[in-house]
């Protein structure tokens, strides 16, 4: 089965009108650093919503569609990706944010900010999922499969095989439209590609709550109008969040040698 693109859609997507929004929301960034018309904290809310519009306005250039920029190979949102998109925003409109800040006072020192080692290791973490979890989905790709017994499995829930693509072990969607939130939460071979993925979930979670928790501390710490450093993660969360990226990877691996023996 090969992937198809929707009818009437032109294969370049980007836009006279994506280009003006990518240089609106840079110019926005140099507008802010000269003038800073915003306090600390308000211009670190802002910049994070910049930062979010300039992620969507590239998205939507490159595949067409909003959500492009969460959505992987497989056409379908990936967990991983929303995941770094996330903690992108939010760290680099944090230090961004204290770099304009201190280049008011001292240009040579402004981007002299500490950012702690578990801010280091939450980000090594992150891009680990990353990088790991597409190794382990092109291993599921070059399994050999039984076209048959394939088919049985995609119908089996609920799905007709002419509806998606199957690579190996790998299901995939035809058009990046069919992309959509719940992606994030099934799994991702012929044997539960609409499945819920606990995995995933727990990844989630854990996700939420660290962002919550840290977007907290950014909060307070600009609040205080304290520039010297990122606000440290904290060790605890950390074996958390590594045991949950840990057993996401895992559980990627054991459903590719489950699928390799039937």
């Amino acid at each position: 089965m090969t992937r198809e693109t929707d009818p009437g859609t032109d294969v370049l997507n980007w836009k006279l009108w994506h280009s003006a929004g990518v240089l609106a929301v840079t110019g926005f960034f140099v507008w802010m650093a000269v003038w800073r018309p915003w306090g600390l904290y308000a211009s670190w809310i802002v910049t994070m919503a910049a930062l979010a519009i300039f992620t969507l306005i590239v998205g939507r250039g490159v595949t067409g569609a909003w959500k492009g920029a969460f959505v992987d190979e497989r056409l379908r949102m990936s967990l991983s990706q929303l995941q770094m998109i996330v903690w992108t925003i939010v760290i680099v409109a944090a230090f961004g944010t204290m770099a304009i800040a201190r280049a008011q006072t001292d240009p040579v020192t402004a981007m002299d900010i500490r950012v702690p080692e578990t801010v280091w290791v939450l980000l090594g973490i992150s891009t680990t999922s990353l990088i790991g979890s597409p190794l382990i989905k092109n291993a599921k790709k070059d399994t050999p499969t039984n076209s048959i017994k394939t088919d049985s499995l995609v119908r089996a829930q609920g799905v007709a095989a002419s509806d998606v693509t199957v690579e190996g072990q790998v299901v995939m969607n035809k058009s990046i439209h069919q992309a959509s939130l719940a992606d994030v939460f099934m799994g991702e071979t012929v044997d539960n590609f609409t499945l819920l993925d606990i995995g995933k979930m727990q990844m989630f979670f854990f996700t939420v709550v660290l962002v919550l928790a840290y977007t907290t501390a950014i909060s307070a710490q600009m609040r205080a109008g304290s520039t010297a450093s990122l606000p440290d993660v904290g060790a605890g969360m950390l074996p958390l969040l590594g045991i949950s990226h840990a057993g996401y990877l895992m559980s990627k691996v054991a459903s590719s040698s489950s699928g390799a023996q039937r």
